[in-house]
């Protein structure tokens, strides 16, 4: 089938539940690109949106294998009726307008804009097909979501990886005054290679480098590449996760090639390496290694290794948040991530999974040990509307007491002191999780993890949105991620309720209504 290109999109339609087809975009006899997509004439449910904006004004030819007829349409839009107002479409995390998101990638601040590339699937709402998706912000909240950026080629579809600005143009990319943006990413053919895109416009379009692969296949399914600038090395570092719980680290001068440094074991661990720099709470420079799972090492580089200065430690108790980027060339004294929030087992038409909420890192001490903190970025406050602010809540241990609210996201704050040994039941639209002070214990559905690491006081940050829920507790050293049916919000029960199984007290509670992050 030969197809004149006249618009961006060339529009397919899907049905989820059949088997893929693979089609084939050639010019002059040559594969450009190519797509799995579960075709449907008949009874289709989902529309595919491949991106074809770099072939416009060209003739492609369309192989199909399995053969089958196709009917297709062109637009130049995403044009979704009802888009971001969908039933399960969060209202203050972002998710990809159609199709299917995971993994942040090439998180980098630039000139006051915050761009986020992620893990997509364009031609069905399960993974598959991975591209990487490119999404800006100005405040972290609102996303506008820009055309794909890295498409499969040759060497595989495009996994994780991160972004880092040559600000000296070591590499000799650029040719005018603005600085290369680097792209690393995993191509993840047969077998898996470490790959180079590079940007010297300021991330409006990109290629990739001629050179690739820049790291060859080394064992298993080595992938997702981290790349930060190491000062106490004076080089450049790229973390790459082998296999198990194994990862190795690299150095560099020149950002293109790259020797090996040594191998870390981060125990519990696998996937998606990150790896910064932060100063902890006495103001003593630390690096932190950490995996997909969020367990993570905090270190020193001594004699031109990393070395850990305590055991592994673990900041996500949940079950939806993984594979969490950190952004790069960011304002000195900030470090901010996000994860990617897994849903498990909900469903929407046209889209699937999201980011969880952007937030701040920070290092505190307690007992000698330096715990990894995760906070929500203060800008999430420019969301809130209709806040309710309570003190001294008496809970009696025989009553439930009630606080009716919007049916919007909502950002909840809790304060109580742990002496009273309370089980206390937190509950929201009809969901709930239990904070049983006298096991320090914070149960959320199928997920569990302790309450409090300082025992200090009761102290919970509570963020809900259409069909997730992430916690803060204990000054960010513990964070739960859970989106799944039983945390989806049930709206014909707009309150946030309180219960205690013994007499105690609310020291403080705080609700907020937030804002929608989209028009």
């Amino acid at each position: 089938m030969k197809i004149h290109v006249k618009s961006k999109y060339i529009i397919f339609p899907v049905n989820p539940k059949l088997p893929d087809k693979h089609i084939s975009f050639l010019q002059n006899g040559k594969e450009v690109y190519y797509l799995d997509v579960k075709l449907d004439n008949i009874s289709p449910c989902f529309e595919a949106y491949a991106d074809v904006t770099r072939f416009i004004g060209t003739e492609l030819d369309l192989n199909i294998s399995p053969e089958m007829d196709i009917i297709w349409r062109e637009s130049n839009t995403i044009d979704i009726p009802d888009l971001y107002h969908e039933p399960m479409r969060p209202q203050v995390h972002f998710s990809t307008k159609n199709g299917w998101n995971n993994d942040p990638n090439g998180m980098i601040f630039l000139d006051g804009v915050y761009h986020m590339f992620y893990q997509h699937n364009p031609c069905d709402p399960t993974w598959g097909n991975m591209h990487w998706g490119h999404a800006v912000s100005r405040d972290l909240l609102h996303w506008e979501e820009k055309e794909i950026a890295l498409f499969p080629d040759q060497f595989g579809t495009m996994f994780s990886g991160s972004a880092v600005l040559d600000s000296k143009n070591i590499t000799g990319f650029s040719k005018n005054d603005t600085p290369p943006v680097l792209l690393y990413y995993t191509a993840a053919g047969t077998p898996y290679t470490q790959c180079l895109a590079y940007s010297c416009d300021g991330l409006k379009t990109i290629q990739k480098y001629d050179g690739n692969p820049i790291i060859p296949y080394i064992i298993g399914r080595n992938r997702d590449p981290k790349v930060v600038w190491c000062e106490e090395l004076n080089s450049y570092l790229l973390a790459l996760y082998l296999s198990d719980d194994r990862y190795l680290l690299f150095t560099s001068n020149n950002m293109i090639n790259w020797q090996i440094l040594q191998e870390i074991i981060l125990e519990g661990d696998n996937e998606c390496p990150d790896l910064y720099c932060m100063k902890n709470d006495n103001g003593e420079r630390r690096w932190v290694f950490i995996g997909a799972h969020d367990r993570y090492l905090v270190g020193e580089f001594k004699e031109g290794k990393f070395v850990p200065t305590q055991p592994v430690q673990t900041l996500h108790f949940g079950s939806s948040g993984y594979a969490a980027q950190s952004f790069s060339n960011l304002p000195e004294g900030r470090n901010i991530r996000v994860s990617w929030m897994r849903w498990n087992h909900i469903s929407e038409k046209n889209f699937s999974q999201q980011m969880g909420i952007p937030v701040d890192l920070s290092l505190k001490t307690y007992n000698g040990i330096e715990y990894l903190c995760a906070t929500p970025v203060p800008e999430i406050q420019t969301l809130f509307q209709n806040t309710k602010e309570y003190s001294n809540i008496v809970l009696d241990g025989v009553n439930t007491v009630f606080f009716p609210v919007s049916t919007d996201a909502q950002l909840i704050r809790l304060e109580a002191d742990l002496s009273s040994k309370a089980q206390l039941t937190l509950g929201w639209f009809g969901r709930k999780m239990v904070l049983d002070m006298a096991k320090n214990k914070l149960s959320l559905q199928e997920s569990a993890g302790p309450l409090s690491i300082t025992k200090n006081k009761l102290d919970v940050t509570i963020l809900i949105d259409r069909c997730s829920v992430e916690i803060f507790a204990d000054g960010g050293r513990i964070y739960f991620a859970d989106s799944n049916p039983s945390t989806v919000c049930d709206f014909n029960i707009p309150q946030i309720t309180l219960y205690a199984d013994r007499p105690c007290v609310v020291n403080a509670l705080e609700i907020h209504a937030l804002n929608p992050i989209w028009e």
